[in-house]
């Protein structure tokens, strides 16, 4: 394995100048590698890139590299780490010095409002381009429990990030149609910078199991993936199986994720007396395994951007139910429209669950949709070709355009 290094802002760059001149230089910014939908695009780019056309390095901008920056060195990144501040003109410039001399065409920041920051100094750096990703439809939700200072320097933040990214991004992208409409992408003052690119799945890691009876015999199992914060309402899955319980009296609740939630929802479990019937499991690192013994998925989530988790578990052949939101409606294939539910009526989502669980040719015509659905949509494989081909375009654009 190629040796990788861990940098901080003030490490100096190795010099790239007798690197091959064809391939482009590519840095993703994000928060840290986290268990989370954009951590695990990203870490899918790292590992199945073109090695002959690109380097893809990634810098951090957290405390903490996270679980997952193994995974990224082992891919061959180089991780920087550039920690954010408040003070995002200090914080630009540190950007700025550490990637000046590593000689990127193309910074990729995972934010919004701290992209501002990023690109400006992306700019100040001279990278011709600098792309800015919408992942989400609320910008940088607030939390009841921040003080106020924090809750000041949000917004301070979120004004000047958003003002920012938009006089030095040079492009837009985002992860749905309803983000995009959300976050008003579409509006004429953006033009062609804007495109939708969905990051995708890996259909091959997520897949049904083969249909040789080596699976053995699981219980009708309900499955619930993603961090356990409110915004994902997993009090209302709860209160959802309880009612399927009533139905199917051997169903079993599995709990993938941890959160700031944790704790209440295992007390609201014993409270509704479903101690033993629901186990929470944290994070895993075996989600296709997880997902590959369930029987169906539940969403509950109030606000996605591109819930990846339901295109995974529509790959490994899980039918969904889920909350009837925008983002969800695009994730799912048409044939699981059906199992859309309002928030206000738990009692359809529970027996969407329960229709699902007792009756198995529906279970089977479901899976097969949504396996079809996503191959057909969201590869990850063909997703990265995409992106390969936005990076090259724009690059040479901006070749082009240089005096």
């Amino acid at each position: 394995m190629a040796t990788t290094f861990i940098r901080s802002c003030e490490s100096v760059a190795r010099d790239p100048a007798n690197e091959e001149p064809k391939v482009i230089r590519v840095l993703h910014v994000v928060n840290g590698f986290q268990h989370g939908g954009v951590e695990t695009q990203l870490l899918r780019v790292l590992s199945g890139y073109s090695r002959n056309r690109f380097h893809m390095d990634a810098c951090v901008i957290g405390g903490d590299q996270g679980a997952l920056a193994d995974e990224a060195l082992r891919n061959g990144a180089e991780i920087l780490c550039c920690r954010k501040s408040p003070d995002l003109c200090s914080f630009s410039r540190r950007f700025a010095r550490l990637i000046g001399v590593r000689g990127y065409s193309v910074v990729h920041s995972h934010f919004e409002a701290w992209s501002g920051a990023i690109l400006r100094g992306a700019f100040h750096a001279g990278v011709p381009v600098r792309v800015a990703q919408f992942h989400g439809i609320r910008p940088w939700p607030a939390e009841e429990s921040d003080p106020l200072v924090v809750r000041a320097a949000r917004r301070v933040v979120s004004h000047w990030g958003r003002y920012w990214l938009r006089r030095y991004a040079t492009h837009l992208l985002a992860v749905s149609r309803a983000v995009a409409e959300n976050r008003r992408l579409t509006n004429r003052d953006s033009g062609p910078r804007f495109t939708l690119w969905t990051g995708g799945v890996d259909t091959r890691r997520f897949s049904p199991y083969a249909d040789n009876g080596s699976q053995g015999y699981h219980p009708p199992t309900v499955v619930w993936v993603g961090s356990l914060r409110p915004v994902k309402r997993v009090d209302l899955a709860l209160h959802i199986f309880r009612l399927v319980r009533s139905a199917v009296p051997g169903a079993k609740f599995l709990v993938v994720g941890g959160g700031t939630d944790a704790a209440q929802l295992d007390d609201l479990a014993t409270e509704l007396g479903l101690t033993g019937s629901v186990e929470f499991l944290g994070p895993r690192r075996d989600v296709p395994e997880i997902l590959r013994s369930a029987t169906v998925f539940l969403s509950c989530s109030e606000a996605e951007g591109l819930p990846t988790v339901l295109l995974e578990a529509q790959a490994a052949g899980v039918p969904v139910v889920a909350s009837a939101i925008d983002p969800h409606r695009e994730a799912l294939a048409p044939a699981l429209h059906h199992h859309l539910f309002s928030h206000e009526d738990l009692r359809q989502a529970a027996e969407s669950i329960t229709a699902i669980l007792t009756n198995s040719d529906e279970r089977v015509r479901l899976s097969e949709e949504g396996r079809r659905f996503v191959e057909e949509h969201y590869s990850a494989e063909a997703q990265l070709k995409v992106l390969e081909q936005f990076y090259i375009t724009w690059v040479n654009a901006a070749r082009e355009r240089r005096p």
